[in-house]
C-alpha cells in the first residue's frame, strides 16, 4: 500500500509538472481579454470600430458611383424633380455604366440622403473642359486699376490691396496713374510717394513690369505688370 501510494504521488507529481503549465498558458493567452471587468474586450472592440470607420482618403474630382458614402440616395429625374430615396446599388443598375455615371451634387444630412444625378460621361467631360478654358481665359484677361496722383491714403491702400490680389492670382494688371479733372494738382512728394508705393507693392507681390512704362509721372502713366513666374 505504501508502494502504491508512492506511485500515485509520482503520477500526481508528473501531472502537475506537465499538465498544469499547459493550463496556465491557456489562461495567460485568454487573460488579456477578460481582465479588469471586460476592459480589455472593450478596448479591442473600440480598436476594431476605429479601424472599420477610418476616414477615407479625400476623393479628387466629383464624388461618383461607389464613392458615394450612403446606402440611400435621391436622384434628380429628367424633369428636375427629386425621386423618392432609393438604394444606391439599385440606382447603379438602372443605367449603362460605360456611358453614364451617378454624381453626387449635394451631400446628405441627418435622415436625408445625398442628392445625385445621372450624367453622360462625354457631356460631363466636355462641360469640364469648357470650364477650364473659361478659367484660363479669365486669368489671361487684363485687369485695370486707376489711381489719382493726389489719392488719399485710405483709397490708395485699398487699390494697392487689389493690385496685390490680382498679381497673386496670376492676372496681368494695367495700373493707370493720372490726374483727375477739377481736382487739385498733386505735389511732387505725392507723385513720388504714389509711384514708389505702386512699384513696391508690385515687387512684394512677386510682380514685374512686362513692358516699359508709358507716360510721364505727374501726368498720365501706364504700368503693365504681372507676376514673374507666370
Amino acid at each position: 500500500m505504501n508502494h502504491t501510494r508512492g506511485l500515485i504521488s509520482t503520477a500526481q507529481a508528473l501531472r502537475q509538472t506537465f499538465f498544469t503549465p499547459l493550463q496556465s498558458s491557456r489562461v495567460s493567452f485568454l487573460q488579456p481579454f477578460v481582465l479588469q471587468n471586460g476592459l480589455q474586450i472593450r478596448n479591442f472592440q473600440h480598436s476594431r470600430f476605429l479601424a472599420l470607420n477610418k476616414p477615407r482618403a479625400p476623393v479628387k474630382g466629383p464624388i461618383k458611383d461607389e464613392e458615394i458614402r450612403s446606402q440611400l440616395v435621391q436622384v434628380v429625374n429628367s424633369e428636375g424633380d427629386l425621386d423618392p430615396p432609393e438604394h444606391l446599388a439599385d440606382v447603379l443598375e438602372t443605367f449603362d455604366r460605360k456611358k453614364y455615371f451617378l454624381i453626387q451634387v449635394s451631400p446628405g444630412a441627418f435622415k436625408k440622403p445625398p442628392v445625385c444625378k445621372v450624367m453622360n460621361k462625354l457631356d460631363y467631360r466636355n462641360a469640364e473642359k469648357a470650364k477650364e478654358k473659361a478659367a484660363k481665359a479669365a486669368v489671361k484677361a487684363v485687369k485695370q486699376i486707376e489711381l489719382n496722383w493726389a489719392i488719399d491714403a485710405h483709397d490708395l491702400e485699398h487699390r494697392l490691396k487689389q493690385l496685390a490680389a490680382f498679381l497673386e492670382k496670376g492676372r496681368k494688371v494695367e495700373v493707370i496713374l493720372t490726374r483727375k479733372k477739377h481736382k487739385r494738382p498733386p505735389t511732387v512728394d505725392e507723385i513720388k510717394h504714389v509711384m514708389q508705393t505702386v512699384l513696391d507693392t508690385t515687387r512684394d507681390a512677386g510682380g514685374t513690369q512686362v513692358k516699359p512704362m508709358e507716360g510721364e509721372p505727374g501726368k498720365r502713366v501706364l504700368l503693365t505688370v504681372k507676376k514673374g513666374d507666370n
